[in-house]
């Protein structure tokens, strides 16, 4: 490589600067864009693309720039483009004899020029991430003898349409081919490719099973493979050699069946979720220790008990075997995970009591055991332990005996499920100790539960999924997981009061104490948790005033404090008034908007009140109409059978009566 040499061209801060094709032709520099401090109006840029033999290189590289525009014809191997940005100034920078056009991550629009198919020299083609459109087929390709990287990906126009029988005269390293409708069939022309480092075709539409012959083909070199959210189907092929550089593989989302093959357990990253898997033995139970690091197995068919053999994979940092069929016990030597960040149990049949095996797993970050069949208490050791644990998920099982205060030694904890369960005792009074729960998490790296990896010159975010229970529905949890924060301790044998330190967790977004046998007032301060969305207090035995600081919470989506012993008048707000009746039924003594008026007479705060209907039928109201019903039949029973019923029996009175109307009539008359 030669030395570097750099021109900048100078942009007029008034008027809109232009780059011809000619001026550029005259320069054997590499493009690139670097913003300016001040803007200009739009600027037009045209650059060049040349395969003349007398230059040495032309790169163009414009990734990531907020480009709009075009992209012009190209011919004779000479190629125009023309893209637009409000502010940017130019560099130039000798390169090596080769071609690259990087534009993607822009937004270019049009067609992709065909004449791009006539840059012999051109070795890097990336216009992935715009708004292009056109059908690309083997006559783009056929004079692209060089190309070692192509990247269409995210162009949902774009279509690739290659000749069945088409031989291409390259061999990709970098395929980046996401939305690209190359289905129904696997492309014959990509199984050709045997150098590749990076292939990723997800969400192409192909249904079709994966050839042994591609998985053989694959290089040594190979580090990424990503065929995820298409409809590939069958028994994955085990390759004889497996994978020697520790790849990423995401084959997750689509229909394969059978065994998990031997070979993935060479992996770094394997995705293998939303498959129809029955037995991930062989990788669960490797004869020697790998550098498997992140496993995803869940929402398949696996059963059966967890192999006592986990001591090999020691390098695993999460693991995913939620929505399966396992059960039994957890095998002890899952204690040997002391790398685990993030288990995911949720929805098996896992029994028995809290694993033991977790005491050594001391970097859990999330721990989800939802919707299993443990039993047995909470061991106090979680609090001393997991010092790094943010969401910690027990729904939804058969735990019995109390909270331990133990557990507020975790201060990181944002999420504390452990609802539907036959826990007793009282809420710990140091709950405010939740620090997370005071704090605003901003959507960094940190705070996401992302990582990085880099592949060669590309680096992309692996993130972690999880599923969480927000405002009574389930949603899968993405990079935005760690940003939520909520309690629920509902259905369960709770009593005593609601710990006053609860109110300081101000960026706490939802609280469930539902059904519970909570007693004593409702924290005079709970205004302060500003960021509440969902407060659920129903079904408990509390009494006392609702506190006048409700109010302050305006983020409020759904407020349930029905069947308890609450009093006095709803305070008033936009906000309280905006929830119906059904929200505060079930309380002798509240009224107030959206309940009945409160009357002045103290004596008629004791008339039932509101619209109780979906849980106590018609409530006081009915009880109050049918003692009026009662008493104007028993009126009419009384009043007219005790007169007219005296004249039909005694008849003495009845003469007496009708000579008495008689007389009555002539004296009128």
């Amino acid at each position: 490589m030669g030395q570097h040499k750099t021109e900048k061209w100078s942009l007029n801060r008034k008027t809109t600067s232009e780059i011809s094709c000619s001026q550029a032709k005259q320069l054997d520099h590499k493009l690139m864009i670097d913003s300016l401090s001040y803007k200009v109006s739009p600027l037009t840029v045209r650059g060049m693309l040349s395969s003349n033999s007398n230059r040495e290189s032309t790169s163009v590289i414009m990734s990531y720039s907020h480009l709009g525009g075009l992209i012009l014809n190209a011919a004779n191997g000479v190629g125009c483009f023309v893209v637009t940005k409000p502010a940017m100034s130019l560099a130039l920078v000798y390169q090596v004899a080769y071609m690259e056009l990087h534009l993607n991550d822009n937004k270019l629009k049009g067609e992709i020029s065909q004449g791009i198919g006539e840059l012999t020299m051109l070795e890097t083609l990336d216009v992935s991430s715009n708004s292009l459109e056109g059908t690309l087929t083997s006559t783009f390709f056929s004079n692209l003898s060089r190309l070692r990287e192509l990247g269409l990906s995210d162009n949902s126009r774009v279509v690739i349409k290659i000749d069945e029988n088409w031989i291409p005269s390259f061999q990709l390293d970098f395929i980046d081919l996401i939305s690209c409708n190359l289905g129904p069939h696997f492309p014959k022309w990509l199984k050709l490719q045997t150098n590749v480092s990076y292939f990723d075709i997800s969400n192409n539409g192909i249904s079709d099973s994966i050839p042994f012959s591609f998985w053989s083909s694959l290089s040594s070199n190979f580090i990424y493979l990503n065929m995820s959210h298409n409809q590939f189907y069958g028994v994955l092929p085990n390759p004889p050699d497996g994978f020697s550089n520790g790849p990423i593989i995401d084959l997750s989302s689509n229909l394969f069946e059978g065994v998990v093959p031997s070979a993935c357990v060479h992996a770094e990253t394997l995705y293998l979720n939303d498959n129809r898997f029955i037995d991930c033995s062989n990788i669960l139970c490797p004869k020697l220790s790998f550098g498997l690091s992140v496993l995803e197995l869940s929402n398949n068919l696996f059963s059966g008990e967890l192999p006592d053999c986990w001591m090999n994979l020691s390098q695993l940092t999460s693991l995913h075997l939620e929505n399966n069929r396992f059960s039994g016990r957890i095998p002890k030597s899952m204690g040997t995970l002391s790398s685990l960040n993030y288990l995911h149990l949720y929805n098996n049949s896992f029994s028995g009591p809290f694993p033991s095996a977790f005491e050594n797993c001391t970097s859990l970050i999330v721990l989800n055991l939802g919707y299993n069949l443990f039993t047995g208490y909470i061991p106090p050791w979680i609090g001393n332990n997991f010092g790094y644990l943010t969401s910690l998920i027990l729904r939804k099982n058969n735990f019995i005996g109390e909270i331990h205060e133990s557990i507020c030694q975790i201060s990181n904890l944002q999420i504390l499920d452990v609802a539907v369960n036959n826990i007793s005792g009282v809420i710990p009074s140091c709950i405010d100790n939740f620090t997370a729960m005071k704090i605003n998490l901003g959507p960094s790296m940190e705070s996401t539960g992302a990582g990085t990896i880099g592949v060669a010159n590309h680096v992309f975010i692996e993130t972690e999924t999880t599923i969480l229970e927000w405002k009574r529905e389930e949603h899968p949890y993405k990079e935005t997981f760690r940003l939520v924060s909520y309690i629920d301790l509902s259905s369960n044998e709770l009593s005593g009061e609601i710990p006053d330190g609860i109110s300081n967790l101000t960026t706490l977004g939802a609280l469930d104490l539902s059904k519970n046998k909570l007693s004593g007032n409702i924290p005079s301060s709970i205004g302060k948790m500003t960021a509440l969305e969902l407060l659920d207090l129903s079904n408990n035995l509390l009494t006392g005033e609702i506190p006048i600081s409700l109010a302050e919470v305006t983020t409020l989506g759904i407020l349930d404090v029905s069947n308890n012993n609450l009093s006095g008048e709803i305070p008033v707000s936009p906000q309280l008034q905006s929830f119906g009746a059904s929200s505060y039924a079930g309380n002798q003594g509240l009224c107030g908007t959206p309940l009945p008026s409160c009357s002045k007479d103290p004596a008629a705060s004791n008339v039932p009140n509101g619209d109780n209907t979906s849980v106590h039928g018609k409530g006081g109201d009915f009880g109050f109409f049918l003692g009026v019903y009662i008493s104007v039949v028993l009126g009419f029973i009384v009043g007219f059978w005790g007169v007219c019923g005296t004249l039909v029996i005694k008849t003495s009175w009845r003469y007496a009566y009708f000579r008495f109307l008689d007389n009555i009539k002539d004296r009128v008359f």
